[in-house]
């Protein structure tokens, strides 16, 4: 059994740190799928609906305090850490997220649960039969919990350790990111040492390093940009070529009714001169290669007279800059002064910038005349904006379609700092 439970804490615990690495790289998109949760429930449940209201006001608080919990769980199960409290802990934890994803599959109110962020996408059946696979190895650990010792670590453990990171550098692999395994694997070696010389305080040296680093990396990744970007806005990407899929390759058979025996028949190709022996009845089709389903859906630029400005942007061969804000009332007000600064150079360099937003026209014309902006402001979809860039405002660059680079507000470039980023690109 306790073999078992070692087995079991070690694939909770590194999953956990995985997961939350992944959302702490976009706490912001993991607060904006919390407030779709929310925004449902509160439609849902409207005898609570004040309590998930207040939810959802504070969903980016909630999601970096989720994100750091669940890393910093994942590493006090694995070191043995305040058992008591970290079962507790772990098990509210994934029942919390096992409901979310229950009821996202059953009730179809979030098509994506969030688990991974935009990293590994999964159907909302899929993220739930994670969520109670884990449920079931964390109530192993929970059973356990009296009989778990901090600190101590015997030889199965290292294999199972060595094996858990051979698992992360794979999915790292896929990913093209190596921070999944790296950090994990940096507190692993940090514990493992540690345990060597001062034993006693080994897990609680190594939970405590977690905390620390968690919560700068997660703010990091909000006050800046992620770390690692999977969206199809990322710079490298080219917008237009992410707004196409990939249709499905079918198979057709047909059905033909036997005019002498009125027996239906199934063909994969109409017979030569079947009209003189059959009538058609139907056919179906069959998937034989899934196809690949459009990341792009709703980039769509519309001017305030109505005129749809989308392909001027995308197809324009020069450099262009989009200062994206889907909240005006919401946006960085510090940053007008450079944004002014910015634009106003870049006109000069008959360079095309467009403001982004999905406020009102009224908002628009209220921010225009407070910094005296002159660039026009062209409006799009709001969860659009808020995956383009995760930054209110924030700076994209463009050329042919191509993002050539990206910059939240508190690392704002200069107008030639920027196109020196983007030259050669």
């Amino acid at each position: 059994m306790k073999i078992v439970t070692n087995i079991c804490r070690s694939l909770v615990g590194f999953l956990f740190i995985f997961s939350g690495l992944i959302k702490a790289n976009d706490p912001l998109g993991f607060s904006y799928k919390l407030g779709e949760y929310f925004e449902k429930f509160q439609t849902e449940f409207s005898f609570a609906a004040p309590v998930f209201e207040l939810m959802h006001e504070f969903a980016l608080p909630l999601a970096m305090f989720l994100v750091v919990l669940e890393i910093v769980l994942g590493v006090a199960v694995i070191t043995g850490y305040m058992m008591k409290l970290t079962t507790w802990l772990l098990l509210l934890l994934i029942l919390f997220f096992t409901g979310l994803t229950f009821v996202s599959a059953q009730f179809h109110w979030v098509t994506s649960c969030g688990c991974f962020g935009d990293a590994i996408p999964l159907t909302p059946w899929e993220s739930f039969t994670k969520d109670v696979v884990l449920l079931v190895l964390t109530l192993v650990i929970f059973s356990q919990k009296n009989k778990i010792e901090a600190n101590e670590i015997d030889t199965p453990q290292y294999v199972f350790f060595i094996a858990c990171l051979a698992f992360l550098t794979w999915l790292s692999t896929i990913l093209e990111w190596s921070a999944p395994v790296i950090y994990p694997a940096i507190l692993t070696l940090i514990y493992v040492l540690s345990n060597k010389f001062i034993k006693e305080k080994s897990a609680m040296i190594t939970t405590a390093l977690s905390l620390l680093t968690s919560v700068l990396f997660t703010y990091h990744a909000y006050a800046h940009l992620p770390f690692k970007d999977f969206r199809a806005y990322a710079v490298g990407k080219n917008i237009p070529e992410q707004t196409q899929g990939v249709p499905d390759q079918l198979k057709y058979f047909y059905r033909l009714k036997d005019k002498k025996t009125g027996e239906i028949k199934e063909f994969e190709k109409f017979p030569e001169n079947y009209e003189a022996t059959f009538d058609y009845v139907d056919f179906r089709t069959e998937v034989m290669v899934k196809g690949i389903e459009a990341k792009i859906h709703d980039f769509v630029l519309m001017s305030a007279d109505g005129a749809e400005y989308t392909g001027d942007v995308l197809e324009n061969p020069d450099v262009s800059f989009l200062i994206v804000a889907y909240d005006l009332d919401k946006t960085n007000q510090d940053i007008q002064a450079s944004i002014k600064t910015f634009t106003d150079e870049a006109t000069k360099k008959n360079i095309m910038v467009k403001g982004l937003t999905a406020s009102t026209k009224d908002q628009v014309k209220a921010l225009q005349t407070k910094y005296a902006q002159t660039f026009e402001y062209y409006y799009c979809d709001g969860v659009t904006l808020k995956t383009i860039v995760r930054s209110n405002p924030g700076l994209v660059m463009l050329k042919n379609g191509n993002v050539l680079g990206q910059w939240h507000h508190n690392d704002f470039p200069g107008f030639e700092e920027a196109m020196k980023a983007g030259a050669g690109k």
